[in-house]
């Protein structure tokens, strides 16, 4: 099987360009993409001698921006009321689910997702499928089955595991199931009864033996951790990433800027719970707490210097995939962070988190992945939400 032919070159113009790196916007701006890479980004003045000459495509009142990357998504799940009943029950069904929810989220200019947590290997396979050209979605960067403890949260989108030795294990199963990435359940959750949203899931031995096994077969380890004592213990662990991190104290700040990780605080997850009409009762009442303290630790974290990305735990009730990602950055504008920033955490920095670096900025070399906005994103979050041509290695495919 080969994969989708070299598109052709073509010149992309309009008011301003936003590289994803966080720099101030080019005014008057121009990219010039050959061969599914950028060859050019900056101003129009600047393009290369002979572009003039190629096929160009104006977007007045614009900006050019990477495709979106959303660093947390359940592609299994279509975001129905009950996370554990909207799960399809056969392997068929549920890559069938992953096939619709990826072209979901391309539609919106999402272009690389990262998937943390499902039965098998559905979000592998999807991937897969994507790059081989033979199904429509964002690259993926897909974990597996995420790790979770006997009596702990999901699983049934998890391999359920206790012991050091074992942890271990899971990680090279995972491994072997063709994961880029590792998901560790670090406390419980609000969508299963149990173990407290806010208590530990494992011992510090146990997440050590994981995230040390992780990293020494080149993984990196997305943390689902909501209370602070789930936060320290897998900090100190070395994950890679807190997902929600709604509890953080002044220790769990400092961790993080001790160690680098970075915070997906999915702001889109309990927006979802509280607001969605047939969400069970109880449901919402473990998240009600978590969604009161969730922009209070956002904002006390990116104060400090915490680096955010941009991920929406898409699938889980009330939260469908497709248009979270924009979303979920001007949630994270409301709660502190500033709108350059905002794009960063759902470009470059999300891109860099999940290994692939050149996917989620604009600049010479890099893969042209591309969004082109309604509006001026570089002041208006709200713009990534309006997207009127998305690219993907070099090929319009909205």
């Amino acid at each position: 099987m080969t994969g989708p032919e070299t598109p052709d070159p073509v010149v992309l113009r309009a008011p301003r360009l936003v590289d994803g790196t966080g720099a101030e916007p080019v005014p008057d701006a121009a990219l010039f993409v050959e061969g599914g890479r950028i060859a050019y980004a900056g101003p129009a003045a600047g393009l290369p001698e002979g572009a003039g000459q190629l096929p160009a495509l104006d977007f007045p009142g614009a900006t050019l921006l990477p495709g979106l990357v959303d660093a947390h998504v359940h592609l299994v799940a279509s975001g129905g009321p009950d996370l554990a009943a909207d799960v399809p029950g056969s392997e068929a069904e549920r890559t069938l689910a992953a096939v619709a929810n990826a072209r979901r989220q391309l539609e919106h200019g999402v272009t690389l997702v990262r998937d943390l947590g499902a039965p098998g290997a559905e979000a592998v396979l999807v991937g897969r499928a994507v790059e081989a050209g033979t199904v429509a979605g964002p690259r993926v960067v897909a974990s597996g089955p995420a790790v979770t403890m006997t009596g702990g949260h999901i699983p049934y989108l998890g391999r359920v595991t206790d012991g050091v030795d074992n942890m271990r294990a899971a990680v090279r199963a995972n491994l072997a199931m063709g994961a880029r990435c590792i998901k560790v359940v670090a406390t419980g959750g609000v969508l299963t009864q149990g173990v407290d949203p806010r208590e530990p899931a494992y011992t510090q031995p146990e997440l050590d033996a994981l995230v040390d096994e992780a990293h020494r077969l080149g993984l990196t380890v997305a943390a689902h951790a909501i209370g602070e004592g789930g936060v320290a213990s897998a900090l100190r662990a070395g994950v890679d990433s807190i997902e929600h991190g709604m509890f953080l104290d002044e220790a769990a700040i400092e961790l993080f800027l001790a160690t680098g990780a970075r915070l997906s605080a999915t702001f889109l997850a309990p927006h979802g719970i509280l607001g969605g009409p047939s969400v069970p009762e109880w449901i919402k009442a473990r998240a009600r707490p978590a969604a009161e303290a969730q922009a209070r630790s956002f904002r006390a974290a990116v104060a400090a210097g915490v680096p955010a990305v941009a991920g929406t735990d898409a699938g889980t009730p009330d939260n469908p995939h497709g248009g979270g990602a924009a979303r979920e950055a001007a949630f994270m504008v409301d709660a502190g962070l500033d709108t350059l920033a905002a794009v960063r955490a759902a470009t470059g920095e999300a891109a860099d988190l999940l290994g692939i670096a050149d996917r989620g900025v604009l600049r010479q070399g890099a893969a042209a992945d591309v969004l082109v906005a309604d509006g001026d994103a570089a002041t208006d979050i709200t713009a990534l939400q309006r997207p009127l041509a998305v690219f993907q290695d070099g090929r319009r495919v909205v």
